[in-house]
């Protein structure tokens, strides 16, 4: 408190931190660490998968392998596969099922190999990599999960209402 409440004539005050004073705290100010964080729509992150993979596929980025069985857990081999199969100087691997454990201790010691799990696959990954190599397993995965999210979202007004574009379906009888 700056002065007295009473009696020295000037204005009551109860601290120099008060916003009105000069050095004093700010009215109405953050209470603390704000967050921008957002998070995207489904449809949208969906989307943003399809084209992704899409783009991958017309650039011929896009790989298929029966599994990720490797015979050694040398990185050098991995190497030595990606410059033979020409899929470039960064590789994303993608399966449905756990990794195997050589592939696994071969790609640690490798900054150009990423391992990711089908359900952890994202555009942001797909992008930062060159080349996307997947097993046939994540291919089935994504082709089950990218087709279920088409499904999942309802028309904009119900099937019970006649549709013009839509054929008639066949009749019983």
């Amino acid at each position: 408190k700056p002065w007295r409440q009473k009696g020295s004539g000037r204005a009551r005050h109860g601290s120099t931190r008060s916003p009105l004073w000069r050095g004093g705290g700010i009215a109405h100010g953050p209470r603390g660490p704000t967050s921008y964080f957002y998070m995207l729509p489904m449809r949208l992150r969906v989307l943003g998968l399809k084209v992704a993979l899409t783009v991958k596929m017309m650039q011929d980025d896009l790989h298929v392998v029966d599994n990720l069985e490797v015979p050694s857990s040398d990185p050098r081999y991995l190497q030595d596969l990606a410059r033979f199969r020409h899929w470039g100087s960064s590789v994303l691997l993608v399966d449905v099922d756990e990794f195997p454990a050589k592939l696994s201790a071969a790609v640690q010691g490798l900054k150009s190999f990423t391992l990711i799990p089908a359900l952890g696959l994202n555009v942001h990954s797909l992008l930062k990599h060159q080349s996307l190599v997947l097993t046939l397993g994540a291919v089935a995965f994504l082709e089950r999960r990218l087709l279920w999210h088409d499904r999942r979202y309802s028309p904009l007004y119900p099937f019970s209402m006649p549709y013009g574009d839509l054929p008639e379906p066949p009749r019983a009888g």
